[in-house]
């Protein structure tokens, strides 16, 4: 990222997250080496997540991939309810073959996790 550029830190206040899938590490295409962080140097994970909220007063709920920066692959399994720690949007442009593309990636530090599903324990009759 470049020097000058600001963070854009996320305000996640009335959002609720949910690991939608494992923790897998985040792979370069070319070497198949897990990725590093240019500013930490720790490797770089992918955690799909669910998110739900409201904002003005509207609901919405959304798919994505949060970026988690941690030397050890998070401890959330899918399913559980996560607070993504120093969430930050990083919005990114890309030409190829003529054509421009562009998005916003999620990057975060940590995930907490707030609760785990609940699990069923048998009862004996």
């Amino acid at each position: 990222m470049p020097i000058n550029q600001p963070r854009l830190m996320l305000d996640i206040t009335n959002t609720i997250f949910e690991l939608s899938d494992d923790v897998t590490p985040k792979r370069d295409d070319k070497t198949g080496a897990q990725k590093m962080d240019r500013e930490t140097g720790l490797p770089l994970w992918t955690a799909p997540i669910y998110g739900r909220g409201r904002s003005a007063g509207k609901k919405w709920n959304a798919v994505f991939n949060i970026t988690v920066v941690s030397a050890d692959k998070p401890a959330a399994e899918e399913g559980d309810q996560v607070v993504p720690l120093d969430l930050e949007a990083l919005p990114w442009v890309s030409e190829q073959n003529g054509r421009s593309r562009n998005g916003v990636a999620f990057k975060a530090m940590g995930l907490d996790v707030v609760s785990a599903p609940m699990t069923t324990v048998p009862v004996a009759a």
